[in-house]
């Protein structure tokens, strides 16, 4: 794929160089740190960033909340690299302080969590951190950085999924290091000798996908929360329907931390139905605008189209496209029906 633009005429090698700066410098913009780096995915990120920031003997404090390939990641690569690994739930806010050991280097966490659409509280975690110097990493694909800036509430370092929110047009993979200029430095070295690089037209389609970032995300907040008082509603009326999990729903067990770290409440909603997983069945295939994905399938999550999927115990997640409110209100309708 060729570039375009306003360096047409130098040589591929040297475009393409200008192109993947004016990229790591809006995403470090966006995520207010000092330097990002774009990688091959969203595991080669976690990954890197790993190894990057500890050494065997090393101790990482991670929450119970995270996405299975960066839980398999952390309880089967690390160990075999000597790193040990504890996982807490994160809703027990002393339990950050008593799983410490004396060689903990780094806390980890993922906010908002898929598909639960649980926020961690990072107070607790912040005030750990700042207090003896332990590096913290926040996952916040879900959030995209127009929701979440953790830096702003403590982190050292942020990682994206970069073919979600960031692409946004279901068509791109890479993963992004958003932090300090040393941090990203020694993440650079490990990518390279990884051969974790992104090819460059990942790069090209994460340009293209942050220009219209912001008002992406801001039409997901508005459609998803439309949608989400929508389906609390018909709790009472439709008797099909038994929990809406929304971040910005009052009913929300963590709408206080949500509303006091977040500018957006994201496009992620999982609904509970009252007959189980043969009620999820049935509804899925009676859909007819929303699409619907396989729950582990990554692409589509933060898009253009709103997609559907199941989960376990009875409940469906959907993540919010750009479609009107009333487009994804009408299907459901008709799909509950």
């Amino acid at each position: 794929m060729p570039l375009n633009g306003p360096h047409h005429g130098l040589s591929t090698g040297l475009a393409r160089e200008l192109a993947d700066s004016a990229v790591v410098r809006e995403l470090a913009q966006l995520d207010r740190t000092e330097s990002a780096l774009v990688l091959a995915s969203g595991m080669a990120a976690v990954a890197c960033t790993m190894v990057s920031l500890l050494r065997p003997g090393d101790h990482l404090l991670a929450s119970r909340w995270l996405r299975p390939e960066t839980r398999r990641f952390f309880e089967h690569e690390l160990p075999a690299l000597g790193v040990q690994v504890s996982f807490i739930d994160p809703t027990e806010t002393r339990g950050w302080r008593r799983a410490l050991t004396r060689t903990t280097r780094l806390l980890y966490l993922e906010s908002p969590v898929d598909p639960s659409t649980r926020v961690v509280d990072m107070r607790p975690v912040r005030t750990i951190a700042q207090e003896l110097g332990i590096a913290l990493v926040v996952d916040a694909t879900l959030a995209s950085p127009i929701n979440f800036r953790p830096v702003e509430h403590g982190a050292d370092v942020v990682l994206h999924t970069a073919s979600l929110f960031l692409d946004g047009h279901d068509d791109g993979f890479a993963g992004v290091v958003c932090g300090s200029e040393a941090v990203v430095d020694e993440v650079r070295t490990k990518m390279r000798a990884w051969g974790a690089e992104p090819h460059p037209v990942a790069v090209q389609q994460l340009a293209r996908g942050l220009k219209t970032l912001g008002v992406r995300v801001a039409r997901q907040n508005e459609t998803a929360m439309a949608v989400a008082r929508w389906a609390a509603s018909q709790m009472v009326h439709n008797g099909a329907l038994h929990v809406v999990r929304y971040p910005g729903l009052a009913t929300h067990p963590d709408h206080a931390v949500a509303a006091e770290c977040f500018t957006g409440y994201g496009n992620l909603i999982a609904i509970t139905l009252r007959d189980g997983d043969a009620a999820v069945s049935e509804l899925l295939s009676r859909l007819q605008r929303i699409r619907v994905y396989n729950a582990e399938r990554a692409a589509g999550r933060g898009g253009v189209d709103t997609v559907a999927s199941a989960l376990p115990d009875g409940a469906i997640r959907l993540s919010i496209g750009l479609e009107d409110a009333s487009t994804v209100i009408g299907d459901l309708t008709q799909a509950l029906e």
